[in-house]
């Protein structure tokens, strides 16, 4: 059989003599423009981008642009960008761009080797569905303006952009002005709606409506309460875990008449309530009166300074009046006990005999009589010894409060000198309105606690005030045995530039600790790199080779074992120290033996922040918290203020014992090679009882993925989602509850932004071990 060429057509240039065209670039790796036809805008073309006259990829010209909708060109959605590796941009002479199948030019070529004029980002503003009712978004920097937020085309509300964000702008990241806002509750009435944005002068955020759906109690109990599809129920479930709804923290006082924990209950234990002080107690014993709990009896203590009193008041009290009491109830004068309180710590005692120690979340009153919930985490020990968070409503089982009245003097030495680990629970759900702390006064008294307590457990340590917020603030320096040697580990490929800023920024604090740096090489091939690293071993920093496609989990490991001391730092190569005391900083928390890895707080360029710490459940997954938040914001509840733990910090700065790395197996170069190893290698950790921690006094800049590109880009989608869709499989359970996260708090894309609607638990929390299914591999 054989084929013949019957004839051949190609376009005349007049067919494209309307056609309108841009190219552009916008940064060292992105390049972007737009393609539409004047004469029908309803037309869509595909452009092709060529490297040095070969073709290199591919996109349909499909974006958003916003001068085109504000021109009134059809809808706007006519642009394309395009992301290189950075090899290919930096090796290239000419990148240029083509329509696809037809060769004609879009815009004009562009030459590498010439510095790329300041470009005009092609979007002044995004606004994306976080869920429920929920809408997260941004605003160009320069536009001063409020939103106009319309559904079916008639406008419902008018909102204006608070604080900052960082945004990414093809493989760089800028400032822009954050969007975040909830709708009206009667949009959750399951209709699927479209949203659309403009600014007050009309120009367009978002190309189409952005679908949502929402439902008043989640899908999986809309389901069950049609009382119909039992076996959607399933669906729904993974529906709300994946889109969960929320509430903003200013409609508080409505979310709490809807959401009660309160159930019937029959414990008839006696409790004994100990107010220190004597500012407003009339309005204590008031609430005391009011208590669904009737067998209570009631002390006042004259405090010295905050919350200081006299231990032998304390103990008259507890063998007299309080000599048949079951539990004891510490907080100040002048808080205002829910009425369910006492009866929620007696049920825990009863329901809970490992249980010694159960404190609950409070409430603290802002201006115009505002209230805002303080929901805390299960118990975590960093967090107690820096901010006493728990110390101001809290219920102590009799026979720990009597042993620990021996010898504490203030409130604070009896929540740190009672607290253990796996015998100290949480109950969420605001047990108190708490009087308004004198948080600098409290501050020395912290002090003295945490103080006291390393002193009878045998740990040096120096415990410093610190500046304080909302709540009181201290610093732990615990000793150091510096004869213990880190060493830093920086995986790279090309970028040379990039590793030198790197290691410029480091060394002051490598040298500060002892440190050594190693430097890992993944097929760098770049003459400016290669030459880089070559002069570095002059410089007595090693470097070792792991050829190879990009696996991070496998460089690490790698690298691990070519390391002989006794600590490991993994530092990403696009990470740069902002001061010399980083290092030692993580190290003064590595020397608790309970700790397994601590983690850094890290800021993009913008000053925004990137890591403060992680968060498991968000949308299923796992997040980041406090990037809605500038360097210097104290965060929700003080928490970038003062060392806390977290189910797990970001290996772009983690350091940790090298015997705990092999312990748990290192890295999972299988099921994580490029993200969540960080995660699991956390939860790996906590496994063996090890605590995770992050300080915010260990600061640097982090460009993330600077380097090897982000993994938004098309080509890495699947192997995201692989990744993603096997952290669900193995961790699904503590995804699902983690403990340094409140299960009344809201798990859309802003960790400690909003109310969980509805709460997932209300039920007693203890920080026990997480417990992983393996999945086989490959499945």
């Amino acid at each position: 059989m054989s084929t013949k060429t019957i004839g051949k057509q190609r376009p005349s240039g007049a067919e494209y003599a309307s056609l309108r065209t841009q190219f552009s670039r916008y940064d060292r790796t992105t390049f972007s423009g737009f393609v539409y036809d004047r004469a029908d805008p309803t037309r869509r073309y595909a452009v092709e981008l060529l490297v040095d006259g070969e073709p290199y990829m591919s996109s349909l010209c499909d974006e958003f642009v916003t001068e085109l909708a504000d021109a009134g060109i059809g809808d706007g959605r006519f642009g394309f960008t395009f992301n290189v590796q950075d090899e290919v941009s930096s090796n290239a002479a000419i990148i240029e761009a083509r329509l696809a199948n037809i060769g004609s030019p879009v815009g004009a070529p562009i030459r590498c080797d010439v510095a790329a004029p300041e470009a005009q980002w092609h979007r002044i503003g995004e606004i994306k569905w976080a869920g429920g009712l929920r809408f997260e978004g941004w605003l160009s920097q320069d536009i001063d303006e409020d939103i106009e937020i319309l559904i079916a085309q008639r406008p419902v509300m008018t909102v204006k952009p608070t604080g900052w964000t960082n945004v990414a702008r093809g493989s760089e990241f800028g400032v822009g002005r954050r969007i975040d806002f909830h709708l009206p509750e009667h949009f959750a009435d399951g209709r699927v709606r479209g949203l659309s944005a403009r600014t007050i002068s009309g120009r367009s955020l978002i190309s189409e409506p952005v679908a949502f759906v929402a439902f008043e109690r989640g899908l999986e109990q809309t389901i069950a309460d049609l009382g119909r599809w039992d076996s959607e129920r399933l669906r729904g479930q993974l529906f709300d875990q994946l889109l969960p709804a929320s509430v903003p923290f200013h409609a508080y006082r409505s979310w709490k008449e809807r959401f009660s924990p309160t159930a019937p209950s029959d414990v008839l234990s006696e409790a004994a309530v100990v107010l220190i002080g004597e500012a407003r107690v009339d309005e204590s014993i008031e609430s005391l009166e009011a208590q669904r709990h009737a067998a209570w009896s009631a002390v006042c203590l004259p405090a010295r300074g905050f919350s200081q009193f006299d231990p032998g008041a304390a103990r008259e009290f507890v063998d007299g009046d309080a000599a048949s009491s079951a539990f004891f109830v510490f907080c100040l004068s002048g808080t205002i006990l829910a009425e369910d309180a006492l009866q929620r710590f007696a049920d825990v005692f009863a329901s809970e005999p490992g249980c010694d120690l159960v404190y609950g979340d409070v409430e603290v009153t802002a201006g115009a009589g505002a209230v805002w919930p303080l929901l805390f985490s299960a118990f975590d020990l960093e967090r107690a010894f820096e901010q006493g968070y728990g110390a101001y409503c809290f219920a102590v089982r009799r026979e720990r409060a009597v042993e620990a009245l021996r010898s504490a003097a203030s409130l604070y030495d009896i929540f740190i000198g009672c607290v253990e680990r796996e015998r100290t629970y949480h109950l969420p759900g605001s047990v108190a309105a708490l009087p308004r702390i004198d948080a600098p006064a409290a501050t020395g008294e912290l002090v003295a606690a945490s103080k006291a307590y390393f002193a009878r457990t045998g740990v040096e340590a120096n415990v410093e005030p610190r500046k304080a917020g909302l709540l009181p603030a201290v610093r732990i320096k615990r000793a150091v045995d510096w004869n213990e040697r880190t060493t830093i580990i920086i995986p790279t490929r090309n970028r040379a530039e990039l590793l030198k800023r790197c290691i410029e920024t480091v060394l002051p604090a490598a040298h500060e600790t002892n440190a050594r740096i190693l430097v890992v090489d993944n097929s760098s091939s770049e003459p400016e790199a290669l030459d880089y690293l070559e002069g570095l071993s002059a410089d007595e920093i090693d470097v070792i080779s792991v050829e190879g496609p990009f696996n991070f989990a496998a460089i690490n490991n790698a690298a691990v074992d070519c390391v002989d001391t006794e600590n490991i730092c993994f530092l990403n190569n696009d990470i740069q120290a902002l001061d010399d005391g980083w290092l030692a900083e993580m190290l003064w928390r590595l020397s608790a033996p309970d700790v397994g890895a601590v983690g850094a707080k890290l800021l993009w360029p913008s000053s925004v922040v990137q890591h403060g710490g992680v968060v498991l459940g968000a949308n299923f997954s796992a997040a980041h918290a406090f990037n809605d938040r500038m360097d210097g914001d104290p965060g929700y509840g003080d928490l970038l203020q003062v060392a806390h733990e977290c189910s797990a910090v970001t290996a772009a700065c983690l350091l940790m014992r090298k015997r705990d790395f092999v312990a748990v197996g290192g890295m999972d170069e299988i099921r994580f090679p490029i993200s969540f190893n960080d995660i699991d290698l956390c939860l790996k950790l906590r496994q063996l009882g090890k605590r995770i921690v992050f300080t915010p006094d260990a600061k640097l800049i982090h460009l993330e993925s600077a380097s090897r590109g982000r993994d938004s880009a098309p080509d890495r989608k699947a192997r995201f989602g692989r990744e993603l869709a096997m952290l669900r499989a193995k961790w699904g359970e503590v995804l699902l509850d983690d403990p340094y996260y409140s299960p009344l708090l809201g798990l859309d894309s802003t960790p400690f932004s909003s109310l969980a609607w509805p709460p997932r638990s209300w039920k007693p929390r203890a920080n026990l071990k997480p417990v992983p299914t393996d999945p086989p591999i490959g499945m």
